[in-house]
């Protein structure tokens, strides 16, 4: 609220020391929760991207850090048009992991928000 704001400088703080002491300490839960679902929400965003052309394959699991790799979504659609039927079942436990980690992604932002919140 701008009556923090207010009473930060009234007595005596310099705007510097308002807006790490007492601004940016409120504000941080709803940063923190944007970032954590906006992440979450690009990462269900992917289909479009995937049928405009994104779609690379690269065989085998990356063994280095830097080796060569793709993301979840693009190997899902890739398993997804094989006809083999061995790649329905990848494709089942990919889409799982995936649907798994965006509810953790917007959990953590939950939990992040309820427990960097005050209230005035």
């Amino acid at each position: 609220p701008p009556s923090i704001r207010e009473a930060a400088l009234a007595v005596g703080a310099s705007r510097t020391q308002t807006v790490f002491h007492h601004v940016l300490p409120l504000a941080l839960p709803g940063m923190m929760t944007g970032t954590i679902l906006s992440l979450a929400h690009a990462l269900g965003e992917t289909a479009p991207l995937l049928m405009i052309g994104m779609v690379s394959f690269v065989p085998g699991v990356p063994e280095t850090m830097t080796s060569a790799a793709t993301v979840l979504p693009v190997q899902i659609f890739i398993w997804e048009n094989a006809s083999e039927r061995a790649f329905h079942e990848r494709t089942a436990a990919a889409i799982i992991v995936l649907l798994v980690f965006m509810v953790l992604m917007n959990l953590a932002a939950v939990l992040l928000r309820r427990r960097f919140e005050r209230r005035w």
